[in-house]
């Protein structure tokens, strides 16, 4: 049955209701058919849920399109704009299968970032003034106070991550990020070489003196831009759902990640955009990631995409390690969460392959089958396997070896953002192909790593073909990295990956950098040299390096 969201409409100024309703009511295989027109939408009438979302905040969500236990529907959106207006949740697909989601943008009518342009500024500081229209900050307790007059809401925080974009609306190839801290002194962990310590004075109305522990010259004339709000609303979130499609989408603008798959089966994306509205002077796309899947099982297309002028990846693909803390009584084993923003998330079903692994030697210590898994909070998950687990000594964690899908990137553009393309992580075959970067450092990441973010996993069989690294890593790095982050850094980790019939374009050498694999295979590659783009040093001899590789497979670069 097609259904017509005009039927539900009461309220135009405000359709959140009308959009809960009108979900709520659908059957299975039902289409809800949208108008070509504009629809607002504030967190009155919305759906309400509380949602642990890897590498975002967790937390009650007000919800304006929830898609909660269906099966076969699609939204139809025929052109429409979705504007959202102050703190919310554009979409949710829960515990769904066989969706489809096309035809809209999602935008903010005020973006929960701030950007403003450098007045004067030498190596203490810099004085910004904001346009005090879409952008408004004052001083308060001594931090920045960002606030929408229009929408009556203000953020306080006592750190902003900074990043300078040049006049051409493109981040700086020579003004690295960094978060400007206003706190207490602290340990900030392993982000800690990020933090500059600020103070501000307020010089006016929308006009700020920052200064303090800078350290690098900032641009006049060009633009500071800052996300201060946590990543508490991604703009789509698929979670525990199975053969989810987007496509003819347009992420103008999300105020976290633009698109969140986790504990999913089968996610297609086709013909999606996060990129700036244009002609409308904002000069992000999303506060973070542009796309990012956690956990996930199946097959993760991305096909026909563009992923620019964000403040973190065009995509991440990786599973969770989650810490090994006690095995108990019965044998179960009590498992952590070593990064606070994967807390919550219980990814094991009954029957999924575990690997237990002492991260200080990456040795796999058991293999079994998961018997019972539940979240006892969202600290902690009791597992238990149809092994006998041994007693954990100090770092050990687990990996889900069930949840590594296989990832198809084909014919996608990613580029001026911070900081790089496609992260991969999964155990699958993974191809990336016929894709154009231009990305501020690398264009694509290969790691996994049980230290830090606690993402997993090796990969054991990556294809790059036929790409056109463009200005790659212009802010500095090099356009391909497979750097494991570990506590043993001498074992052999990931498996194969093949570099074939790539065309690099840079003013140096910098194309790759591979450690820690068993095969790589690096053939039929071309490098071009433009001395118009950024400078940085060349990497090794050639451009290239390969470090505590088994085997290496290497032709000359063609020029």
């Amino acid at each position: 049955m097609i259904l017509h969201i005009n039927d539900f409409l009461k309220n135009k100024n405000n359709c959140s209701a009308a959009f809960v309703e009108a979900i709520l009511s659908m059957s299975d295989g039902d289409t809800l058919l949208l108008d070509d027109k504009e629809y607002h939408f504030y967190p009155e009438g919305t759906y309400e849920k509380e949602y642990y979302i890897s590498n975002n905040d967790g937390g009650m969500k007000p919800i304006a399109l929830p898609i909660m236990n269906k099966k076969g529907i699609t939204i139809e959106g025929v052109g429409s704009e979705l504007i959202f207006h102050g703190n919310m949740m554009p979409i949710v697909v829960d515990n769904s299968e066989n969706i489809t989601l096309k035809g809209f943008s999602i935008d903010y009518s005020t973006p929960f970032y701030a950007q403003a342009k450098i007045l004067s500024a030498d190596t203490s500081g810099i004085l910004i003034e904001f346009d005090g229209k879409e952008f408004n900050c004052k001083v308060s307790d001594g931090k920045f106070c960002f606030y929408s007059e229009s929408e009556n809401w203000e953020f306080n925080p006592e750190k902003a991550l900074s990043l300078e974009f040049d006049k051409n609306g493109h981040p700086s190839a020579y003004s690295p990020p960094y978060y400007a801290y206003m706190g207490a002194p602290k340990d900030h962990g392993f982000l800690s070489w990020l933090y500059k310590d600020i103070t501000l004075e307020e010089r006016g109305k929308n006009l700020i003196f920052m200064h303090g522990s800078i350290g690098e010259r900032h641009t006049v004339g060009n633009h500071l831009v800052m996300t201060y709000a946590g990543r508490k609303y991604p703009g789509i979130l698929i979670t525990d759902s199975k053969d989810v499609a987007l496509e003819d989408i347009n992420l103008y603008y999300t105020a976290a990640m633009g698109i969140v798959a986790q504990k999913t089966e089968n996610v297609a994306l086709k013909h999606i955009t996060a990129e700036p509205r244009k002609d409308s002077g904002r000069l992000l796309s999303t506060n973070a990631d542009a796309t990012h899947f956690i956990n996930c099982r199946g097959r993760i297309s991305v096909t026909d995409c563009k992923f620019v002028q964000m403040m973190d990846d065009a995509s991440n693909v990786h599973g969770i390690y989650h810490l090994y803390k006690e095995k108990l009584s019965d044998g179960s084993i009590r498992l952590g969460f070593g990064h606070p923003q994967h807390k919550g998330m219980q990814t094991y079903r009954i029957g999924d392959s575990v690997a237990v692994i002492n991260s200080e030697t990456n040795e796999t210590k058991a293999v079994g089958k998961v018997v019972k898994a539940f979240l006892v909070s969202p600290d902690e998950i009791i597992l238990k396997l149809d092994c006998d687990v041994p007693t954990p000594s100090s770092n050990w964690v687990t990996e889900n070896l069930s949840t590594a899908p296989d990832v198809y990137f084909s014919n996608c553009e990613s580029g001026y953002n911070r900081p790089r393309g496609f992260l991969i992580s999964t155990a699958g075959k993974a191809v990336v192909e016929n894709c154009k970067f231009y990305n501020m450092n690398s264009a694509i990441q290969i790691s996994g790593e049980m230290k830090d973010w606690y993402e997993s996993g090796c990969v054991k069989d990556v294809c790059i073909r036929g790409c056109d690294f463009n200005n790659s890593a212009y802010a500095g790095g090099v356009a391909i990295v497979c750097r494991p982050s570990l506590r043993c850094t001498d074992t052999i980790f990931n498996k194969r990956i093949v570099i074939e019939n790539n065309l690099f374009t840079q003013a140096n050498r910098r194309i790759c950098s591979i450690e820690s694999c068993e095969e790589v295979i690096f053939t039929n590659n071309t490098f071009r040299s433009d001395p118009t783009l950024s400078h940085y040093q060349m990497h090794g001899d050639d451009g290239t390096s390969f470090r505590n590789c088994l085997k290496v497979i290497k032709e000359n670069l063609l020029t």
